[in-house]
């Protein structure tokens, strides 16, 4: 059982079948991402705008610590994730994210709780805005990602696409 099967229990059945498909499976996906990045978020590593970009996504999992790597462009992210209690923790480069997983009507969310940065824990006020959304249609699973600075409200990041079974 993978990582958001153990999180989900029963409720992993309540996924469209193309995120259930995607989370069930280890391996390579590809398809297509639309990403906006501001240019703080390409100083951390982000590739820079692009419009219906070839996307690479793999995954797999060692000691029940899933790794998500993404190739977009040139250039390569990658995350851990881990099981903290009913929540997932996310970490990529210097931010560690621990969020809720919200199922409605097949739409998988993911709920920020904890934010940490350098392992510094930020206060509420400090974090970015997060919204975090994976769907299936059309026999493909699709997402959208998008992160809003706090107090000032403007996209930091946002992304989009989807990935072919």
């Amino acid at each position: 059982m993978r990582l958001f099967e153990r999180i989900l229990g029963a409720r992993f059945e309540a996924l469209a079948p193309e995120v259930q498909a995607l989370h069930r499976h280890a391996g390579i996906r590809q398809g297509e991402i639309t990403l906006r990045a501001s240019p703080v978020m390409q100083l951390f590593g982000f590739p820079p705008p692009c419009t219906d970009a070839p996307l690479w996504f793999g995954t797999r999992e060692e000691e029940n610590v899933a790794i998500w790597r993404r190739q977009i462009k040139d250039r390569e992210l990658r995350s851990e994730l881990w099981q903290a209690g009913e929540l997932v923790v996310e970490r990529m480069g210097l931010v560690t994210v621990t969020s809720e997983l919200v199922i409605e009507a097949g739409v998988l969310s993911q709920v920020p709780k904890a934010l940490r940065f350098a392992d510094i824990p930020l206060p509420r006020v400090l974090w970015p805005r997060i919204t975090a959304r994976e769907w299936g249609a059309g026999g493909k699973y699709h997402f959208k990602i998008e992160l809003r600075a706090p107090l000032v409200d403007f996209v930091l990041l946002a992304y989009e696409g989807w990935l072919a079974p």
